[in-house]
């Protein structure tokens, strides 16, 4: 009987281990807030994609990524306007990281089209793994092929397996604070669909001015990382390769007025070192804004009227580049 139970004693832990795990991922995967609000998001954003694509006939569509900023603050149909194109907010959340964001964005691009990579200096850091778990929570949502279409098709990934499996690894802390917004009454995350305007960007109510207002920040040394060159050399390789238009900008952030001449400059220096392997779009706020009101609840977030004024910026610098390649 001793023998008989020592066993089955592992089959039997083995089995409830997996249950156990499967469980466990499917909170964390099915239950996550934030993953929940971003997936719809998403799938928002590929709807938009595909219409676009109809709309334009055959003309170049323009689609612009990167975190937050970019879905807060570009509007496509400012943009369109502008430029003549048809336009798609294809933005998400910079706890995606820059990787991610970066295949999103160019995953429906097809020859002749333009995307525009406004991803924020603060994530577009080689310190970063390959993949965050946000990005993965996202990525299982589009199929079993995920994303990977674009510029890192094949490369999102170090070791796939061992990484959905860790990313999935709900924790202590993610239960403590899930039980604690189930308990509480109120929305389960921060924004809603229903903040999401009719051209798709997002917006939030606040009833404060944007507390997250910064002071001088040096950051041009970030573009002198070895994985972020490696990565940008890989984006114009790409777009060489299938005939895509890409730039960089640089987010509108909300900085103190005392900083603002010394940060445009420090933001200049951080273009001319990404120029090197991308063309980059410049404007005359160069990143930083000094009018809080044109801000919500994040120095990244843009009001309505703060959103419209940086697309029509966005806009225009994208008219002169292309001019210029002319």
């Amino acid at each position: 009987m001793k023998f008989e139970r020592k066993v089955w004693r592992w089959p039997v832990t083995l089995v409830l281990a997996l249950l156990m795990w499967g469980a466990a991922s499917g909170i964390s995967y099915f239950a996550d807030p934030e993953a929940v609000f971003w997936r719809e998001v998403l799938r928002d954003r590929e709807m938009r994609a595909k219409l676009a694509r109809e709309r334009a006939q055959g003309e170049p569509v323009i689609f612009v990524g990167g975190g937050s900023s970019c879905s807060f603050s570009v509007h496509p149909d400012v943009l369109g306007e502008v430029t003549g194109f048809q336009a798609v907010n294809l933005g998400g959340s910079a706890g995606m990281g820059y990787r991610y964001l970066v295949d999103l964005a160019t995953a429906h691009a097809k020859r002749g089209d333009i995307v525009i990579l406004q991803v924020e200096p603060g994530i577009f850091r080689g310190g970063e793994g390959r993949m965050t778990p946000l990005a993965v929570k996202m990525d299982l949502s589009m199929g079993v092929r995920g994303c990977g279409r674009g510029v890192f098709k094949g490369a999102l990934y170090e070791k796939p397996f061992l990484e959905k499996i860790k990313a999935l690894k709900p924790g202590a802390r993610f239960m403590g604070v899930l039980c604690a917004k189930l308990l509480k009454p109120g929305p389960m995350y921060l924004y809603e669909m229903e903040g999401m305007r009719e051209n798709g960007t997002l917006s939030v109510v606040v009833d404060q001015a944007n507390p997250d207002r910064q002071s001088f920040q040096k950051m041009s040394q970030w573009a002198d990382e070895l994985a972020v060159q490696e990565d940008l050399r890989r984006m114009g390789q790409y777009a060489r390769k299938n005939g895509i238009r890409v730039f960089y900008t640089l987010p509108w952030e909300s900085y103190d007025e005392r900083s603002l001449a010394d940060q445009r400059v420090e933001h200049d220096a951080y273009l001319s070192k990404i120029e090197k392997y991308l063309p980059v779009l410049r404007d005359a706020m160069m990143g930083a804004v000094g009018d809080n009101d044109l801000f919500l609840d994040s120095g990244f977030h843009m009001t309505e009227k703060g959103g419209r004024f940086r697309s029509q910026a966005l806009g225009e610098a994208l008219n002169l580049a292309l001019a210029e390649e002319k």
